[in-house]
């Protein structure tokens, strides 16, 4: 179809239609893909513009030298310039040519000279609605201005081209992108008109290219593909999952290229649908393996292995493990992006991940390869948090707690060092939970679960221990503080067991009784019993509720502390 349409232009060229071929390669975004096409297309029309004046085109040559400059000159700024003259040529003989006065103003506009680029957007805006037009005045009029008067922006959507719907789009979103602190109400506004750019763009891509309606303007495949990728990033960020990947599905359809399936990969996990994100992740690397910078390259072979051992496919995992640390090992050791802080997490993760895969398939120990593995490259990066957090994990399970912790003080004096706040929130974390699961110290794994915390570490156990050691530090403020803090971020934690959030709860409860605040005692005592029907608790409760009716208060909790 896209070929019928390229054909219908050159037809109209040919029999001189000069309008209608400039409205089928502009309007319809229809030039040809292969640039020598291009180059031939352009010379084509040098000829007949030299011969005969006209400024459809002249408006030809204005979108080539736009969107492909390198067929005729290869420094983007002359071929602006050229553009900027074609178009006044062309505006000489028609002040009210819509293409000609857009195409020169677009040229002005990326040369930087936007005073210039006004006066012809004004003008082609009066002649064609273009909510493009109407975002790039508003840039203009604001130039100067930190802080522009959004309500002033005024953007009709409801455009027949999906291409100008689709670009309204993007201008939004550098607008978002520009003024970050712009007020709330704004932002939503912004985000709502973005939002309906791309769906109504969308809707005019579909009805041309899968109902085939006829409207070869937006007959456009790979932009439809563009739109759908950013539609389905909107509808990601509403949660909207499943919508997402459909839509990704039917960009991908058309046309399908790194960033598409980056998204729908995304949307995959967002899902839980792991099986077709590691088809996504596999075909993302051997498909655009050569076009990923490095970092994305080793991130998602990292999420490859992840998935798959999520899903128990240790053989397969094992195959992505061992790509990564070949990977990893053909790098120069001078090379900086070697000691990048993420490629550094990735591979860390390959040799845990690698332990952990033989552990499963039964061919070594768990404990045995990770300590080994660790070790020699500790000889390598001995100031890798990540790696020394690991090897104090290792010391744990051999049952040297002396040396594991202090790795873990390794680890937490490096992480500060290199301004690694997750790897600080870990290994006071892993400290406090060493204190308190093996070495029964409540109040050291106090202050290290709370310091945690206030480096900024809102995980769920965190909070989670930090309120068992509060509680039985006696400290009953401090246990209703991280207890209330647990059960906020409880949704975000998977696999938490009826019986944990029983004792939250109950500890809540108890440190309720301890100050006298009975009905609260009795409605947390309450939800403990829901979850847990433990006697003890069964026990306090009545307490909390005779200490409720008693006016001389003489009854205590059945167990202190």
């Amino acid at each position: 179809m896209k070929q019928h349409i390229q054909q219908l232009a050159e037809k109209a060229l040919f029999e001189g239609h000069y309008a209608t071929a400039s409205k089928i390669w502009i309007q319809g975004n229809a030039l040809p893909q292969d640039l020598t096409m291009v180059e031939s297309l352009f010379k084509k029309v040098s000829t007949l513009v030299e011969a005969s004046p006209n400024p459809d085109l002249y408006a030809i040559l204005g979108i080539i030298a736009l969107d492909y400059n390198e067929v005729f000159e290869s420094e983007r700024e002359k071929a602006l310039i050229e553009c900027v003259q074609w178009c006044k040529n062309g505006l000489d003989i028609d002040p009210d040519n819509y293409n000609c006065n857009r195409h020169a103003g677009s040229a002005l506009y990326w040369l930087g000279d936007l005073e210039a680029a006004k006066k012809y957007y004004k003008k082609a805006s009066e002649l064609v609605t273009s909510p493009v037009l109407q975002i790039r005045l508003f840039n203009i009029h604001n130039q100067h201005n930190p802080n522009p008067d959004f309500d002033t922006l005024s953007i009709d959507i409801f455009t027949t081209s999906g291409m100008e719907a689709y670009n309204a789009g993007v201008e939004i979103n550098y607008l978002l992108d520009k003024y970050t602190a712009m007020p709330a109400q704004h932002a939503q506004r912004l985000s709502t008109i973005k939002y309906q750019c791309y769906e109504h763009a969308y809707k005019l891509y579909k009805d041309a290219i899968i109902a085939q309606n006829g409207d070869f303007i937006n007959y456009d495949p790979h932009t439809f593909a563009m739109c759908c990728n950013n539609l389905a990033s909107e509808l990601r960020s509403r949660e909207e999952h499943q919508n997402a990947i459909e839509i990704c599905t039917e960009g991908i359809n058309q046309s399908c290229f790194m960033i598409i399936l980056q998204n729908r990969f995304g949307a995959y996990l967002d899902a839980g649908l792991l099986e077709l994100a590691i088809k996504d992740g596999q075909c993302l690397i051997e498909d655009f393996g050569d076009q990923m910078d490095f970092l994305t390259y080793f991130a998602t072979i990292d999420t490859i292995c992840d998935l798959h051992i999520e899903l128990k496919n240790y053989e397969e995992a094992l195959e992505w493990i061992n790509l990564g640390l070949e990977i990893y090992y053909q790098l120069d050791p001078a090379n900086s992006i070697s000691q990048d802080q993420e490629v550094v997490r990735c591979f860390t993760n390959f040799y845990i991940y690698k332990a952990n895969v033989e552990n499963a398939l039964g061919t070594q120990t768990q404990t045995e390869v990770t300590s080994k593995e660790t070790d020699r490259l500790l000889e390598s990066m001995p100031d890798n948090p990540s790696l020394l957090i690991s090897r104090a994990n290792s010391f744990i399970e051999e049952g040297d707690y002396s040396k594991a912790m202090e790795c873990y003080g390794y680890a937490l004096n490096f992480a500060r060092a290199k301004k690694q706040d997750r790897s600080i929130q870990v290994a006071l974390y892993n400290m406090g939970y060493l204190q308190v699961a093996y070495m029964k110290d409540n109040e050291a794994a106090c202050d290290n679960f709370e310091r945690s915390i206030h480096s900024g570490n809102q995980d769920f156990w965190c909070y989670y221990w930090a309120t068992h050691c509060t509680y039985h530090l006696g400290d009953n403020e401090k246990t209703l503080h991280y207890g209330k803090h647990a059960i906020q971020v409880l949704a975000q934690q998977d696999n938490v067991t009826d019986d944990v959030i029983a004792e939250i709860y109950e500890h809540m409860g108890i440190a309720f009784l301890d100050l006298k605040r009975y009905d609260e005692s009795i409605e947390y005592l309450k939800k403990s019993i829901r979850y847990n029907n433990l006697p003890t608790t069964i026990e306090n409760l009545k307490i909390a509720e005779a200490n409720k009716n008693s006016s001389g208060g003489f009854l205590s909790k059945l167990f202190g502390k």
